[in-house]
Order: structure tokens, then sequence, then C-alpha cells
């Protein structure tokens, strides 16, 4: 487990100032352990169950190893274990009680981690009691909820907080049965509420296990991806009906949370950001005659030219796409190259659009990493003033970031009379683009050809984590290199506000972590 979370850890979890990506908040260690850590958890007899809480335990404690060897700094995200929500016959506490048997048996490990045979190497109690927050899945009725969980879950676990991971009443009105349980949330100090059960159908796993995805797929190919040895065909999504509820299923939960309905009008058409930045790539677009599509493929170019669309300047923007999407491709508008020479500057640049001094070439986040890396090997064969040999250890290991460092430092070789949009594609690999949109990318105003590198030594850094009742401080002193000047914070909290909202930027990082019996139950 820890040298696995170490790679979490390097390969984006963490960002470049080695602190939790703000983006990440719950880390879920194990999906329905008492289903898998052994299989018979919830009626195999006692000892199975002890299995079960030192395999959550042990992977808990190396994960905290991973952090503090790696020197995490900063807000630290919050662990769970999601179960299922079964009765824990032998759990030692509610027998015919769904869900609390379990979650009783991993707080006693916590608290007792020798009476399982297990010696933790961190506070891992310490951490339980500041980071740790409780989880199951579910597919009863909101109205169960409360007599049959929450009423002795307060009772008995006053300072933890607890969420449903998957959730999801399938023949249920959705509007109504999600209306209720969220409002249990809201009334709940404890309860921070759901993770709706779940974004696709999920095909493979056959029979009723089909009924629960908001999407199921159309029968447009978007695009081939290369995986390995195979190809894969890429389907469009098509939203699931929930009959009960007369309306599609994600306009359903978008309703419930407050959302506006799903515009669903373009989900099997060509994508505007994945077409060339040419002519045909604008026929294509143009030829669907949608001003929202033309939208997005004008704001693309933009993009790719070092530009950005200032707030103001939304209204012109719509203008421009409504009329080359209601003229579509024909010759009478110019074209591409009208459209690219008019949003360059020819005879002036639009006031709307604001061009980027620092903008660069870097790798295009909406293509694959198989082309970027074919597009690096390309630009590494011909540059002449720099070796891509030299791409630095925090660059390395993304394969986005070491395009950001030989794209943009090939790019600047070409000189003045290079042009963004010809010279900065690589087959669709990259773009030029403004500061403004690659510093929202972890790592990529650091690679980039010119960022600026500087150190602090053994410096203290103060971590809090927050739970309902508790707060502990902690200081490391530790020594951290970074590139570039942004700078960015996150606070990490439990409460109700993050799943129960559709307003917050944060995001639920529900990952199982299905590794061996044995070196979850006996070793880091």
């Amino acid at each position: 487990v820890k040298p696995l979370y170490e790679q979490n850890l390097r390969n984006g979890f963490l960002t470049m100032r080695n602190e939790y990506h703000p983006a990440l908040k719950y880390f879920n260690i194990l999906n329905e352990p008492d289903l898998k850590m052994p299989s018979t958890a919830d009626f195999g007899g006692e000892e199975g169950t002890k299995q079960m809480a030192r395999a959550i335990i042990s992977a808990f404690d190396a994960m905290l190893e991973a952090e503090k060897e790696l020197g995490v700094v900063g807000p630290l995200i919050n662990f769970t274990a999601t179960f299922s929500y079964a009765v824990c016959s032998d759990c030692g506490k509610f027998p015919g009680k769904p869900a609390l048997g379990q979650i009783w048996r991993l707080d006693d490990a916590m608290h007792h981690p020798e009476d399982y045979g297990y010696t933790p190497k961190n506070d891992i109690l310490a951490a339980y009691q500041t980071r740790f927050v409780h989880s199951f899945n579910t597919q009863n009725p909101a109205t169960d909820l409360k007599q049959q969980f929450l009423d002795d879950y307060i009772a008995t676990f006053p300072s933890t907080p607890v969420y449903i991971g998957e959730y999801h009443r399938v023949p249920g009105n959705q509007t109504e049965d999600l209306d209720t349980i969220l409002g249990l949330a809201e009334q709940s100090p404890l309860f921070l509420g759901i993770s709706f059960f779940e974004y696709q159908v999920a095909y493979w796993k056959t029979g009723s296990e089909m009924d629960f995805g908001m999407f199921g797929l159309g029968d447009f190919v978007l695009a081939e991806m290369p995986y390995f040895s195979k190809t894969y065909s890429i389907y469009c999504l098509a939203p699931m009906d929930s009959p009960a509820s007369g309306m599609s299923m994600p306009d359903a939960v978008a309703k419930v949370f407050g959302g506006s309905p799903v515009d669903t009008t373009h989900l099997c058409q060509v994508n505007p950001l994945a077409v060339p930045l040419t002519q045909e790539g604008f026929e294509t677009v143009a030829a669907q005659k949608s001003d929202s599509q033309m939208v997005r493929f004008i704001e693309n170019t933009i993009h790719h030219m070092g530009g950005t669309v200032s707030s103001d300047g939304l209204s012109s923007l719509a203008t421009l796409a409504t009329a080359y999407a209601t003229s579509g491709s024909s010759e009478s508008n110019g074209g591409f190259a009208q459209l690219a020479g008019f949003l360059g500057g020819k005879p002036a640049k639009p006031a709307w659009v604001s061009f980027d001094d620092k903008a660069e070439c870097v790798a295009n986040r909406n293509v694959g990493p198989t082309v970027i890396g074919a597009a690096i090997g390309w630009t590494c064969s011909r540059a002449t003033t720099f070796s891509c040999g030299d791409v630095p250890s925090y660059c390395s290991n993304n394969t986005y970031r070491i395009a950001d460092f030989v794209f943009s430092r090939y790019y600047k070789e070409l000189g003045a009379s290079a042009n963004p949009l010809t010279d900065c594609d690589f087959g669709g690999a990259a773009m030029f683009a403004s500061s403004k949109l690659y510093d929202t990318w972890t790592g990529s105003a650091q690679c980039v050809s010119g960022g600026t590198t500087f150190t602090t030594t053994k410096r203290a850094s103060t971590s809090t984590y927050t739970g309902s009742s508790s707060t502990v401080t902690t200081t490391t002193a530790t020594t951290t290199t970074f590139t570039g000047s942004s700078t960015r914070t996150a606070k990490v909290s439990m409460n109700k506000d993050f799943l129960t909202s559709s307003a917050t930027g944060a995001c639920l990082l529900h990952i199982g972590v299905f590794l061996g019996l044995a070196l979850l139950m006996l070793t880091h």
C-alpha cells in the first residue's frame, strides 16, 4: 500500500509545493471491505471481522507513512472506508442494524490496534479522530435511513461525520427521494450527504447492476483511444430516463441539487474542442449550424493563439459565433483563414480578446497522452538549443509536463516568425496557451521555458486537520524546491456543504484501493 500511495502522491495528488491538490478532499481506502476482506466478514465469524478491520487500519497507517516519507505539507485530506449496507452479525455490536456493526469494529480497531494483531508506525488514533469520516453504500429509500442508521450512529459516534458513498434508489422518484435524503443532511451536523451513484451505466457488470447509471452510451463514436495493443471506440453519452421522476436521470439529479437541466443537444456530435484548427475542422463545426458549438470552436482557437476572452466580451464572442454558424461553411464568410486573421489582429485585434505576452507552447490537455508522447519524440529529434535529457525531475513524472518543457523550448527555437496555430500544433498535441490557462494545470507553469526556480530551506509548515468536534495542529520542518510563482491554497474541513451543494469547487475522490489480501492485512 505504501509504495502505491506514494505513486499517487507523486503523480498528481500533490502540487509542486508538496501540498495536496486543492481538488482532493476525501480518499476512500477501500470500497465495501466487508464484502472483500474477507468476503465473509459480515457473517463468517468474529475473526473475519477482525481481519477486515486490520486490513483497513494497516492500509491507513501505510498512507500516513507515505505522507510522512514524502514530506507532505499544508492542509491534509480526510480518509474513509466505505462499508456495504449489510448487517454484520459477528462484528460485536449492532447485530441487527445495517453498516453500524462494521463501523463499530473499525472504530474499535483504531482505538485498540494491538487487539487486532497490528502495531502501527504512526499515531493512527490521532489521525482517525481528526482526519477520518465514516461512509457506507445503500440503495434503500431515504425514509429508511433515520431509523435504520442515523439515530444510532449519532448516539454512538457523536464526533465523526458520515456520508453515503454510493446512493441511488433505482425504482424511486429521484426528485422526491433525493430531496428527502438531502434534507436529512441539512438537519444533521454529522451526516454530510451523498455521492450519487453512478455517472455511466456499468455495462460490464450486466444484470441489475446496469440500472444505476445516469448516462448510457449512444451510437456516435467521438474518438478512438489506443490503449497498449488495442484501440477502443469512445462513444457519446445518452441520458437515461427516470420514469418515476418524469424526466431524465441527469435532469432529476441536477434539479434536486439546485442545478440547471443538462444540455444533451450536442452530446452525440463532433466535439468542437477535438477538431483540428483548420478549414476542415471549421467546416465540421459550421455544418452543425449551432451557435453554442461555434462559440466553443472560436474560443478554442483563441486559446490556441495565446488569448482569452474577457469577461465583458462574451456577448461579442456569441455574436461572432452566430454569424459563422448561420452562414455555415460557405465561401461568403471567408472560412477559417478569415476567422483566424480577424482574431489575430487583421486589421486590428478585437477588443474583447486579451493576448498574453507570457503565453507558451504547451501540451494540449484535450489530447490523450499517446498523441502527446509521439509529439515529444518528434520534437526532441529536431531540437537544437536544448536536450530532452535535461527534463527536470518535477516535470519528468508526467507526460503533459514533459511536453510543456519540450514544446515551449522548441517553439522558442523557431523565433519571432513562428505561427502559433501551425508551428505550435504537432498533430494536435500542442497549443499556444496563455498563462491564465496553463497556470491552472499543476506544474505547467514550472516546466515551461523560463520558469523561475526558488528554494525554501527547513520551512516550518503548519497543517490543521478539522473534524466536527476537535482540531489538531502540527508543525513540520521541510526543505522544498519550487518553480514558478503562482500560489494555491485550500482549506480541507469536514462539512456537509461539500456534498450537498452544487456551488463548491471541491472534488470527492471516491477511490477503492483493491490490493492483495495479504499485503493489506500484514504489511506496508
